[in-house]
């Protein structure tokens, strides 16, 4: 018997719903019954063995996937996503694989902030920036006050509807949605870093600049300061 069969093709006792399914799927893969790269057994004998339905062990399969854990290739099955390079298989493999998605994520979205900011820059109205630089007072008091800078995307996304272009102000919004998930489970401690009062400044700093340089259509200026922001914030996570 193969090792990872005793774990996949053993039986359990009542049905599971798929957030048990989420955690058994994850003992398997900190307990090694599944190797980075390896295919997982197929839907139908996980459902048979462990006795539950398909689509609990689909949506199981989805939630991991969206975390960047599992990779689906249509035709072959299901994977353990590979390591990234240079990184070797430990106790902290799912924390691994997480933040390999993350800094996926964060290219993704330094793409699509600084072409925001490029076309903010070339086309934002005054009226527009008004907007946006009101938004920025009101929640520069609210980081202030409560010690937590809860809501700052809401200024990234003020800055994509200033480039005036719906597809890229979606594709910012899932994206950072995307992140949202990531910090609020596995790198919580970033959010808690964030609430550290030097870098509440830090960020009150920053996005004041950000919108004086849209607004004086300084577009490199304005890309050089979210750059940094992001590049702060990856080094952050990287460290944990």
């Amino acid at each position: 018997m193969k090792r990872n069969e005793r774990f996949f093709y053993a039986s359990i006792a009542k049905p599971l719903l798929y957030e048990e399914v989420i955690n058994k799927l994850l003992e398997a893969i900190n307990n090694g019954y599944i190797k980075a790269g390896e295919k997982f057994p197929t839907d139908r004998e996980i459902v048979e063995r462990w006795k539950i339905s398909r689509n609990v062990l689909r949506e199981a399969f989805h939630i991991l996937g969206e975390r960047g854990i599992i990779t689906s290739i249509q035709g072959k099955g299901r994977f353990l996503r590979k390591l990234p390079e240079k990184e070797m298989w430990n106790e902290d493999i799912i924390k691994i694989l997480e933040k390999s998605s993350l800094r996926e994520i964060y290219e993704v979205r330094k793409v699509l902030e600084l072409y925001a900011l490029e076309l903010a820059s070339e086309k934002a109205s005054g009226q527009d920036i008004k907007t946006v630089n009101t938004l920025y007072q009101r929640l520069s008091k609210r980081f202030r006050k409560t010690g937590k800078t809860t809501g700052e995307f809401e200024l990234h996304m003020g800055y994509a509807r200033l480039s005036g272009n719906f597809f890229l102000e979606h594709m910012l919004s899932l994206t950072l949605k995307r992140i949202t998930e990531f910090m609020s489970s596995t790198f919580d401690e970033v959010l808690r870093w964030h609430g550290a009062t030097d870098i509440i400044e830090d960020i009150i700093r920053e996005h004041g600049l950000i919108l004086r340089h849209i607004k004086q259509g300084k577009t490199q200026e304005a890309q050089a300061i979210i750059v940094e922001h992001f590049n702060r914030t990856i080094e952050r996570i990287e460290s944990f």
